[in-house]
């Protein structure tokens, strides 16, 4: 245990207040994993906890968390509290303490998240919670409907536990989603959020297909792009199945989900859940070229300079990844030539970009260029070196110019 936290327990202890991790530190401790960070909850109200450590964070102090900072980190320390109503999908109405831990856990989302854990090592669980541990289940704390009134990212977040941790979601916790699927009032940030985690986890097949059975990716769906489920929802599951052939990159996995959206659906599916720049750029672009076959080798270098160079192995690890999970043959030897033929690119350092070639923008202006014929020159200067790119000269490529402006055609030199 770490020092910080033997610290607060021997606090509590000296105050005579009782002092338990809660939640998921707990429950991955039992999975044989290191927690990421640690929850606590204790009888201690927030004033008296606030008091008893030098460095504190109350922006939480309302809900009736205090924040102790310990060896730079944070730990989260919250009163014990009971049932409440939430009228908004999310707060409750009000918070009310109490001194029972039992009615503290069992407001608590999922009985493997409502286990608690002493100082000594102890585990106490009034909800369940080991035997959900030792089955591999996500259940909720009691009635999941009302579990996923309180709050509707629950419904979320059942799906990616169950996902992230190997583990079946309980019949009955299932159904509550079904039967009522609306995260109505839930912030697009938290959603993406959970979906990001879906997507980039060991079971992201598992996922998706509690997503789309549950009808809970419906829901953010009809929200965006509704012609798209009701045109592929019997194929949605296959976008997360390629996902398990990829790396775990977002814009790759990203990519996946899209690929079967028609364009101007991808461009307003990443436009509403508040993907990056960057993420929505390689997204798109590793769908909108997922074809590119390096036998056409100007448009396969037009792809990867669109794409970028820097990015070329994530979108041939697209490519590849799409071939497996396919199983073609004749696919497979493509993804595996366009590999090849990425890798000659860059040991011969062949030109990909304008500020690549051997002629420039005042070369054409010197020689009489003006205006559009100076950039549709370039353009065309670009293709021929794709194609030839040992005719990055500059009086080549200015006399090939001058020969194809006045309608002569010629193979490079040497031909």
């Amino acid at each position: 245990m770490e020092k910080a936290i033997e610290t607060l327990f021997q606090v509590f202890r000296k105050h005579h207040k009782q002092l338990f991790i809660v939640g998921g530190a707990v429950r991955d401790m039992l999975l044989g994993k290191a927690p990421s960070d640690y929850d606590f909850t204790t009888d201690a109200l927030p004033d008296e906890v606030e008091s008893w450590f030098e460095h504190t964070i109350t922006v939480g102090k309302h809900f009736g968390t205090i924040g102790v900072i310990m060896d730079k980190k944070v730990y989260e320390i919250t009163t014990f509290r009971k049932e409440a109503s939430y009228a908004d999908g999310r707060h409750p109405d009000e918070v009310l303490f109490t001194d029972d831990v039992r009615e503290d856990v069992s407001r608590r989302d999922f009985t493997i998240n409502g286990l608690l854990m002493d100082e000594r090592g102890c585990v106490f669980d009034y909800v369940g919670g080991l035997e959900d541990i030792r089955n591999g289940m996500v259940r909720c704390i009691g009635d999941p409907k009302k579990r996923f009134e309180e709050d509707r990212l629950r419904k979320w977040r059942c799906i990616r536990l169950a996902a992230e941790k190997r583990m079946e979601l309980d019949e009955r916790t299932r159904s509550a989603i079904r039967d009522n699927p609306d995260t109505a009032g839930v912030s697009i940030e938290r959603i993406r959020g959970e979906l990001t985690r879906i997507m980039l986890c060991e079971k992201v097949a598992w996922g998706g297909y509690l997503l789309i059975k549950t009808e809970l990716l419906g829901d953010l769906l009809n929200r965006m792009v509704p012609e798209y489920w009701k045109r592929c929802e019997d194929y949605l599951i296959d976008g997360f199945e390629i996902m398990g052939y990829l790396p775990k990159k977002l814009p790759l996995r990203l990519a996946a989900f899209l690929l079967n959206m028609f364009p101007e659906e991808r461009r307003v599916f990443l436009r509403e859940m508040r993907y990056s720049n960057k993420e929505k750029q390689l997204a798109y672009g590793f769908c909108h070229h997922v074809v590119a076959d390096s036998q056409d080798s100007v448009a396969f270098k037009e792809a990867l300079a669109d794409i970028g160079m820097e990015n070329a192995e994530d979108f041939l690890a697209f490519q590849d990844g799409l071939a497996y999970w396919d199983g073609d043959p004749s696919i497979k030897r493509a993804a595996e030539q366009n590999q090849r033929v990425y890798r000659r690119i860059a040991a011969n350092r062949e030109p990909m970009t304008l500020r690549e070639l051997a002629v420039n923008g005042k070369d054409l202006t010197d020689r009489g260029y003006q205006g559009e014929a100076i950039k549709e020159s370039l353009t065309r200067l670009l293709k021929r070196v794709y194609e030839y790119p040992e005719e990055n000269k500059k009086d080549r490529l200015l006399a090939w110019l001058e020969r194809e402006t006045h309608g002569e055609t010629d193979l490079p030199e040497g031909n």
